[in-house]
């Protein structure tokens, strides 16, 4: 059954948690605008400082759940990120603004790869994919009724409502921590009595993964930054299709993105879905392109059939990522190598505003020629990064027998 022991739980949580994360994530930008009086300089340098420290995060995290056993960091990670979101009430100027966003910043960066190592720990083969799949699915759910709630705060803008905002999102990161302490045990090593160094940043297909990955992973700025900006200075649709683009894609995602996870079950089937992720994507993008300049009904239709496209190459990346991360990482290093991972993304979502917003808004239709470029050039690396790390693997569990006859 879906809700069922050992991974129920966890699916419970993360139900809970994103709920938190929707609705802070549809007013945050308010409630440090209006509600803790900082200007718009102040606000975009504070959360590009934390999100600079909060990319870079993962990994020493994700070592730790590895040396310490992920459950109990996740719980702790969880923790800290209540109590700080909670002291976010506190605050009412720019230096500490930044310094309890920089850790809460910091922690919730941290969380989904150790998350991953928990779900990796206490399941095996397909089932592994489908645990990570469906906490996905449930994620994007919670967002949404979360971002409703959102709403709520929004109308009531106001001091009281915000408050009360921010210690709703930090008791969902408590409801969130409460709950994984029902999940089992994940065995640490310092339980398995091993002793070892860091072993991803030695692991190159492993990197080369994480930064093309990254590349890929600028479409989840293309709804949320890059077409808005598009919409409005290249393009004469009305106000009300962003939000319908914005409904359709997360319905979609919710959808089938099981279904596009089940075929990337193995290294080599998840390079494959990786190209079609980097192809369907830059075919969107020349959908997106032919919009400039349009009105009326035929602007709404190009923007419907390039974000439908669009949708699909996100169900190949999310899929092809799921697949190759979980695929390519050691079965000891869960933690550090899912940390990792993470950086690549967490990279790409702090530069996509800025970087969508210059290429589009700046260059134009030219620009989303680039930008299709990208996406293609590194669909096309990862199925070769994707071949690379098969090959090794081979050659590794070939010398394995050879090394064990020596020592015999």
């Amino acid at each position: 059954m879906f809700w069922q022991a050992p991974v129920g739980p966890i699916y419970v949580a993360t139900l809970v948690l994103s709920v938190g994360r929707g609705a802070w994530y549809a007013c945050w930008a308010l409630f440090f605008l209006r509600s803790v009086g900082l200007s718009p300089a102040e606000f975009g340098f504070g959360i590009t400082a934390a999100g600079v420290v909060g990319m870079v995060a993962g990994m020493p995290f994700g070592y730790l759940a590895d040396r310490l056993g992920p459950r109990e960091v996740l719980i702790v990670v969880a923790s800290v990120q209540g109590l700080a979101t909670m002291s976010l009430a506190l605050v009412g100027e720019f230096w500490s603004a930044m310094l309890v966003t920089t850790v809460v910043v910091t922690v919730e960066r941290a969380a989904p790869g150790i998350r991953i190592a928990v779900l990796s720990g206490l399941t095996s083969g397909a089932d592994r994919l489908k645990a990570i799949s469906n906490c996905h699915v449930i994620k994007e759910v919670g967002a949404v009724a979360g971002s409703l709630v959102g709403i709520v705060v929004l109308v009531i803008d106001s001091r009281a409502g915000y408050v009360a905002l921010v210690l709703f999102c930090g008791s969902a990161n408590l409801a969130f921590a409460l709950l994984m302490s029902r999940v089992p045990h994940v065995a640490s090593l310092r339980e398995r009595k091993v002793k070892r160094k860091v072993l991803v940043l030695r692991d190159r297909p492993f990197l080369v993964l994480t930064v093309l990955n990254g590349v890929l992973a600028l479409n989840w700025g293309l709804l949320d930054s890059g077409l808005p900006v598009w919409l409005t200075t290249h393009t004469q649709a009305p106000p009300w299709t962003m939000g319908v683009l914005l409904a359709f894609n997360g319905v979609v995602i919710v959808l089938l993105l099981n279904r596009f996870t089940r075929a990337a079950a193995t290294v080599r089937s998840a390079g494959r879905l990786s190209i079609l992720a980097g192809g369907t994507l830059a075919v969107s993008c020349l959908l997106f392109a032919t919009t400039d300049g349009r009105a009326g009904t035929v602007v709404i239709a190009l923007l419907f059939a390039a974000a439908a496209v669009h949708t699909l190459g996100e169900l190949f990346f999310v899929g092809s990522g799921y697949g190759l991360s979980v695929g390519m990482t050691r079965e000891e290093a869960h933690g550090e190598y899912q940390g990792m991972f993470g950086v690549g993304e967490g990279a790409a979502m702090m530069l996509a505003p800025g970087l969508l917003t210059a290429l589009l808004a700046g260059w134009g239709a030219p620009g989303w020629l680039l930008l299709g470029g990208l996406f293609l050039a590194a669909g096309a690396g990862l199925l070769l990064t994707s071949r690379w790390s098969i090959r090794l693997e081979r050659q590794r569990a070939t010398a394995e027998p050879r090394e064990l006859q020596v020592v015999a």
